[in-house]
């Protein structure tokens, strides 16, 4: 059943008994004042039970999970902090003198595990937006800026061989298990032991890699030993998602149409790139910067810079079909109606605006640069209703071409050989002409553009500078490399930094607040 705090402050606690200010204790001190104030016991009640022995208060719990993002540390260091550090003693009002800790790393795990399973994860960033409104911080018409961040994810990245070994290895533990059974013993039983020989399959061999006969005959050997796994799964009538797993990577990864198995050329769409973390995918941060994890998306007030929405998708998520999601979460927690949403170019597309407009926010963001020294579509001239256009030497297209809506038009090969402007129109030296997609939104998407250039529209962007600044005190609390397998609990992680942020936020503006109004 819920446990609850003593309302009363023990006499004994450090954060009474040390000779200093709590001020001198930074964050420490601050959650030792305002601690009672951000978490109630009452707040996780729904998480537990009416019967039973009192749990470990979760106010207490919640501190200390506040702690732990900032201190970036393990659980099981979150026990030792709680026996020896003074300042985590000061936080959490324990005794300075004991050595005993208030809870223990079983404890600790199952209030982030208790809190899943009741859909209360988001409990304390949805308290730290709460005590922001509360504080009178948030405008009663909302700007929001709008950005995103790869999240590095916590799963090893491997090839092809020892992503097929590790498949293999996650079928023979879930197999173990049901039998109860080693899972060498299970691996041994089916044949395939020498997968639990080595951590690296590829370790075992000595194959020729630069051979591809050699390869492919390993690659064959390998898939053997999927088939032998996939075998005793169906015998035991085992359908997990270990085996699910193993036949995806096979899928993705591998060509068997041949008279010999080979690596597939190119990447699979979603391709799985660790078996640790299946919900791994990967990204593009930019045309040269790659990473392998999640995405995570935030919401933030331009006026205080408090984060107001929090989510995580795969890095293939495009950041415009975000939009609706975080102007809603937005909405939901401060109370507020949302009218503007500033984003970079990645929020100009199509679904985006679609987006603003269904939940009737006004989004303003920049189209996406041509090339440097080429010309976009905004420096085609092109008539209102589509059917003519002219390009930047004052040619118009040749020919025109319908595909669904949208109007292609396509230039003369000939003026385009001798154009002048030639190597600032076409995309490739090879290309012999120009063309042009003017899709129904094309005058549309232009004006937005036009209006996001103007004097007023830069001065709202620079406004979404806050957004980028919100990440960084995210990534300074370590998210941005995932500290748990798995999608879900990633997104629990940015939750809880997120709040982290945002009670820092409101302290400093109401410090600021407090030392403006004495001075």
């Amino acid at each position: 059943m819920l446990g609850r705090r003593d309302p009363q402050r023990d006499l004994y606690s450090a954060s009474s008994r040390i000779p200093y200010d709590l001020e001198d204790f930074g964050i420490y001190g601050r959650l030792a004042i305002e601690g009672r104030r951000l978490f109630r016991d009452s707040d996780f009640a729904d998480a537990y039970s009416t019967h039973g022995r009192p749990s470990v208060p979760p106010s207490l719990l919640a501190l200390a999970h506040l702690l732990q993002h900032h201190d970036k540390i393990s659980d099981a260091e979150v026990i030792e902090r709680t026996k020896y550090d003074l300042r985590w003693k000061v936080a959490l009002e324990l005794d300075p003198i004991q050595v005993v800790a208030p809870f223990v790393k079983s404890t600790f795990q199952s209030f982030r595990v208790r809190l899943t399973l009741h859909e209360q994860e988001g409990k304390a960033f949805e308290r730290s937006v709460e005590v922001a409104r509360a504080a009178g911080l948030f405008p009663k018409s909302m700007e929001i800026a709008l950005d995103s961040s790869p999240v590095r994810g916590r799963g090893a990245i491997k090839d092809t061989f020892n992503l097929l070994s590790d498949a293999i290895r996650g079928v023979m533990r879930a197999l173990a298990k049901k039998h109860g059974r080693e899972a060498s013993e299970e691996a041994a039983r089916v044949g395939v032991e020498r997968h639990f020989a080595d951590a690296s399959i590829k370790g075992q061999v000595s194959v020729d890699w630069d051979d591809p006969a050699a390869k492919n005959e390993f690659l064959a050997s390998l898939l053997e030993d999927c088939r032998l796994a996939l075998d005793a799964a169906r015998r035991a009538k085992y359908t997990g998602e270990e085996v699910g797993l193993l036949k995806k990577v096979i899928a993705q990864d591998v060509d068997q149409s041949g008279d010999t198995p080979e690596i597939r050329d190119g990447v699979a769409k979603d391709r799985t790139v660790s078996v640790q973390d299946p919900d791994m995918r990967h990204g593009r941060k930019s045309s040269g910067k790659t990473f392998n994890g999640h995405k995570g998306h935030v919401a933030v007030e331009t006026s205080t810079g408090i984060i107001t929405a929090v989510e995580t998708t795969t890095p293939g998520t495009p950041d415009g079909s975000m939009v609706a999601p975080l102007v809603e979460q937005t909405e939901q927690l401060t109370r507020a109606d949302v009218d503007v949403a500033l984003g970079d170019s990645a929020y100009s597309s199509r679904t985006a605006v679609e987006q603003a407009e269904e939940v009737e926010v006004d989004l303003v963001a920049k189209l996406p640069e041509p090339p440097k020294g080429k010309f976009g579509p905004r420096d085609f001239k092109v008539s209102e209703d589509r059917l003519t256009a002219k390009c930047p030497a004052g040619h118009k297209s040749a020919k025109q071409g319908r595909s669904l809506e949208t109007i292609r038009h396509t230039w003369n090969p000939t003026l385009c050989a001798v154009c002048p402007l030639r190597d600032r129109c076409l995309a490739r030296e090879d290309s012999d002409r120009r063309s042009l997609s003017v899709a129904p939104d094309f005058h549309a998407r232009l004006r937005r553009g036009q209006r996001a250039k103007s004097d007023k529209g830069r001065a709202m962007l620079k406004r979404r500078v806050v957004a980028e600044h919100a990440i960084a005190r995210l990534k300074n609390l370590g998210a941005g490399i995932a500290r748990y397998f798995g999608r879900a609990k990633t997104r629990v992680q940015w939750l809880w930094s997120a709040a982290l942020a945002n009670f820092q936020r409101v302290w400093a503006l109401l410090d600021a607040a407090a030392q403006a109004g004495a001075a």
